[in-house]
């Protein structure tokens, strides 16, 4: 009877194992999305690009075997610290492809997507793409041969208006361009670079734009000093206002003890954009704070805040021009409403 009963459990077994095989070896087909690249291996001298905005958000069905599906849907679902995560990022080279020619061509997704590692490795085919970032039914590349040119480096600010330099080392650089290009290369400066710049000589990388919108940088970086800021010195009779912790708001008055002296005329150096903003366009040029546990001193000594316009600040275009001032005061508590 035993011996019965584990062939029977035997058989059910190696039947459940031929069903599992059979499933597992079954063809699911799945949607995915992925992105379209242009390679960034591409050589220097092409400039390649797509009638759709890059990265190209493509929907892909893909199919292959139920264990291969199961398995690529895990690496992609992988967390970002999982060596083994996998994402449907695709980049298209020109040259590898042997389309590197100038001209146009058109992109053929299905079999450039299953000649891809992501594809042939695990056994995987791209039944049907579908383009989801653009109108366009079709991948059209164009590409164009640059030409190497010297071209002269130009220092620009974050809006995009020229700053002028002291010197630039060197004042060209290589750089392969379209032809006809008779633009600058540029370097964008922030605030802060334009305020160390001002002091002593920045590195920085130029770069050209290309119609894709996308920089093209040179493969030599500049050193750029910018003029010193020489702003006239300004004198200024400061205004006065206070900055109190939640705590404190409404509930204590600031007695200041040296009103005069901080409302004395202050000595400051500033470029005529910044003496106007500062001016006549901030309310308080000095700020007094008070903090907790104030309120328990008799008297309190702290440096004020000199409320200048952090833009003008960060390009070094303003700043105090003699020793920063201490406010001296001691916090009144408010008589409660209806008291008196």
């Amino acid at each position: 009877m035993f011996d019965k009963i584990k062939k029977i459990a035997v058989v059910i077994f190696l039947t459940l194992l031929i069903w599992a095989g059979a499933y597992l070896a079954l063809e699911q087909v799945i949607t995915e999305s992925g992105t379209l690249n242009i390679s960034p291996t591409t050589s220097p001298d092409l400039f390649v690009r797509f009638n759709v905005e890059t990265p190209v958000r493509i929907e892909l069905q893909i199919k292959g075997s139920a264990s291969k599906i199961a398995e690529l849907r895990k690496r992609l679902r992988a967390d970002d610290a999982d060596e083994n995560r996998e994402t449907l990022d695709f980049y298209y080279n020109v040259e590898k492809e042997k389309k590197d020619e100038p001209g146009t061509h058109d992109l053929d997704l299905v079999p450039f997507l299953n000649k891809s590692e992501k594809m042939k490795k695990p056994g995987l085919a791209v039944e049907s793409c579908e383009i989801k970032s653009s109108d366009a039914k079709a991948i059209e590349v164009t590409v164009e041969k640059l030409t190497e040119q010297l071209v002269t480096v130009q220092c620009l600010d974050e809006s995009g208006a020229v700053v002028e330099h002291e010197t630039i080392e060197p004042t060209r650089v290589k750089m392969f361009v379209r032809e006809g290009f008779t633009e600058p290369a540029k370097v964008t400066l922030t605030r802060q670079q334009i305020a160390k710049a001002r002091e002593f000589p920045i590195v920085e990388t130029p770069y050209i734009e290309l119609p894709t919108g996308k920089p093209r940088f040179a493969a030599v970086r500049v050193k750029i000093k910018l003029p010193s800021m020489e702003a006239p010195d300004r004198i200024l009779q400061p205004t006065i206002g206070f900055i109190l912790s939640k705590s404190l708001k409404g509930k204590y008055n600031v007695e200041l003890l040296n009103e005069n002296e901080l409302t004395s005329v202050t000595k400051f150096k500033a470029t005529d954009g910044a003496w106007s903003a500062y001016k006549d366009k901030t309310p308080y040029q000095v700020f007094v704070e008070a903090r907790d546990g104030d309120e328990a001193a008799e008297e309190v000594a702290r440096e004020v805040i000199y409320n200048f316009p952090v833009e003008y600040v960060e390009k070094g275009e303003i700043k105090l021009n003699e020793a920063r001032r201490e406010a001296k005061f001691k916090l009144i508590p408010i008589p409660p409403a209806g008291s008196g």
